[in-house]
């Protein structure tokens, strides 16, 4: 037995303490915690924007990887610090816990707050520099995995303000080593659409821009009308809406100031709320979505009971006044904090719920007794999805329960198609969802009893988006495969899920690696991110990573995942070895042992987690996909050229 002693205390100082855990910074190492050192130093830029200096924000996107934000703020301190004895930007670069925004005479509202962002991407970063200008001056110093290797030094002088820092993250400590364009867009038109007023220029060098002969693409995102744009021209775009002009609402009280932009769709289910705290997008919501909903449910019930339309008004809730609703709300909040360095959910002040439900419950009542028409359209549309869900619920215990009389109960949905896994410990159950009964067939001999389970999909699924778009909601459950589905899964779906009632603690999508396989792939996601989106927040689906060809020399088996893999075997492997190929059409093909050993067994296979880290794009790609028939054209066009569609839907780790 080993003693515990002192001698097996290790005590680590920066940088190696970020290094060896940075998933308690960034959350983890995959597409999120990747991108989120480069939304850090934005948000850097942004306070420098809220406390009233930067107008300007510049972001270039270089080959491998290496990212400059700069901005025209005041630029940080190169001064000696009082305590530390060396420059204040040394501190705030390799000290945690260090910076500007403890102070509130110098930062009022910022999304910087906990002191360890510039610090923490310097520790994870291959190399990181930064460049400041400042009294006439223009500073540079650069660090390497953390350590300094260039001590802050002037290399010139000029005439404007500023901070500029260029990073390249550390390839070694994460999974992926390339920033997604259309993820750092999308967040940088977000930040634009927030701060009327900010000026952001992106210049991408990893493309190369064919109209102007240019080695980049450049982007301007500058916003006059803030939230009310980012509504009306990005997330209800091309949608048709119940009314045209967005409810604004407008208002502060002393350092709080809250802007709130509201349409509803005539389409969809669940509620888009798109909120922010200090231009932090908080995609877990937190005390002021919390706030938001008690004013306003409120407020429209008691101009539901008032106007006294129907006699289900008084019925009226937040799950009725849920559906179709968009709704950006942005706030500036002092002293704000958040659940974790991933800032996606704002905890604390408490007090700020009260303040904020007080002044919006006032706003929205003023706002209303002026535009009685409209809350009226609100409060019949409520009622309708009250009915509405009033039928739908009829048909969901069909689905769940199968009790009532004359209609199939979950066991006879099931029987015959689930092949169950005996294990009844959560964390070990596997679910594959399997295209077509060859391969169900396969699989459920090839698997491990124990821990998966197998459910062959017979055909394609319904395209559940289409029917949304009709609101064929009853359509959509009465579908044999649906019911299935969600029978299988156990949650419950939209309104109704619960995740712990989850029956697996993976789906795995399980498809062949062609067109037809790659549009159900497309369908099941369609079906899991419409009816069962939190299992894709939680990292609950996966997909399956079948093999393209087997490759045999001798008694030498390799197996290929993609062509270029294919050609590197040859070549690097079997060299001038006699070889056979096999191009696997199907799943079909493969006998259970091989399926077993290249696509089900945990020791070998290969699964990519889905993960969506930007939902308004999701949300835009699948209506383009999925939708109506108008663009057939482009889907058609989109799963051809990406056969493995998954990878271009979602960022993925």
């Amino acid at each position: 037995m080993e003693k515990y002693t002192a001698e097996a205390i290790v005590s680590l100082d920066f940088p190696e303490c970020v290094r060896v855990r940075p998933d308690m910074y960034i959350g983890d190492r995959g597409v999120d915690g990747f991108h989120h050192l480069a939304y850090e130093i934005l948000d850097n830029a942004v306070d420098e924007h809220l406390a009233g200096y930067a107008k300007n924000i510049k972001v270039i996107l270089n080959k491998n990887a290496i990212l400059e934000i700069e901005d025209d703020g005041r630029g940080i301190p190169v001064d000696t610090h009082p305590v530390e004895k060396i420059p204040a930007i040394e501190v705030v670069l390799s000290k945690l816990h260090s910076g500007g925004k403890f102070d509130r005479s110098v930062y009022k509202v910022s999304g910087g707050l906990h002191g360890v962002g510039l610090s923490v991407v310097n520790a994870l970063s291959t190399f990181l520099e930064v460049e400041v200008f400042k009294n006439g001056k223009h500073y540079f110093i650069r660090y390497e995995k953390g350590e300094k290797v260039k001590s802050l030094k002037v290399i010139g002088e000029t005439n404007k303000t500023g901070t500029l820092v260029r990073f390249q993250p550390d390839f070694t400590i994460f999974q992926v080593n390339k920033f997604s364009s259309s993820a750092i867009i999308s967040r940088l038109r977000e930040i634009a659409f927030l701060n009327p007023g900010l000026k952001i220029e992106f210049y991408d060098k990893t493309l190369e821009n064919s109209e102007t002969g240019e080695d980049f693409i450049k982007y301007v995102f500058d916003y006059k009308n803030g939230i009310e744009e980012f509504l009306t021209k990005e997330l209800n775009k091309d949608v048709e809406v119940l009314f045209e002009n967005p409810i604004m609402i407008n208002t502060n009280e002393e350092d709080i100031s809250i802007s709130v932009a509201i349409q509803y769709r005539n389409t969809g289910d669940d509620p888009e709320i798109y909120s922010y705290v200090n231009s932090i997008h908080t995609k877990n919501h937190g005390i002021h979505v919390d706030a938001f909903w008690m004013a306003y449910e409120k407020v429209m019930q008691k101009f539901a009971m008032r106007l006294n339309i129907d006699k289900k008004a008084e019925k009226i809730d937040k799950k009725s006044l849920s559906f179709g609703l968009t709704c950006v709300l942005s706030t500036k909040i002092p002293n704000a904090e958040f659940k974790g360095q991933t800032k996606d959910k704002l905890t604390e002040p408490i007090s700020v719920r009260t303040v904020i439900k007080d002044l919006l419950e006032k706003e929205f009542s003023l706002y209303f007794e002026k535009n009685i028409e409209l809350v009226e359209k609100i409060i019949k549309k409520a009622i309708l999805e009250l009915k509405a869900l009033e039928e739908a619920e009829k048909a969901r215990e069909g689905v769940r329960t199968g009790i009532t009389k004359g209609k199939k109960g979950v066991a006879a949905i099931v029987a015959g198609k689930l092949a169950d896994c005996t294990t009844k410990k959560k964390e070990l159950r596997e679910l594959f969802i399997v295209e077509g009964d060859s391969a169900g067939g396969s699989a459920k001999q090839g698997r491990n009893r124990e821990t998966q389970a197998i459910l062959p999909l017979r055909g394609k699924i319904l395209n559940v988006e289409k029917r949304l778009e009709k609101s064929a909601l009853n359509s959509i459950l009465s579908n044999e495969e649906i019911k299935t589905l969600i029978a299988v899964i156990g949650t419950g779906f939209t309104t109704s899920f619960d995740i712990e009632k989850l029956n697996y603690h993976k789906i795995i999508i399980m498809t062949d690696a062609d067109v037809d396989g790659s549009h159900i792939k497309t369908l099941l996601l369609t079906f899991f991110y419409r009816f069962m989106r939190p299992l894709i927040e939680n990292g609950n689906v996966y997909v399956a990573m079948p093999p393209l060809y087997r490759i045999t020399a001798s008694k030498q088996v390799e197996y290929a995942y993609t062509d270029e893999e294919k050609e590197r075997i040859i070549k690097e492997k079997l060299k001038n070895s006699k070889y056979e190929i096999q191009r696997y059409k199907g799943l079909g093909e493969m006998n259970p042992e091989q399926l077993w050993e290249t696509t089900m067994n945990p020791e070998t296979r290969k699964l990519i987690k889905v993960k969506i880290t930007d939902f308004e794009e999701a949300e835009n790609m699948i209506k383009i996909l999925m939708g109506d028939d108008n663009n057939t054209g482009e889907r058609k066009k989109f799963i051809l050229s990406n056969v493995n569609f998954v990878t271009n839907i979602d960022d993925i780790g």
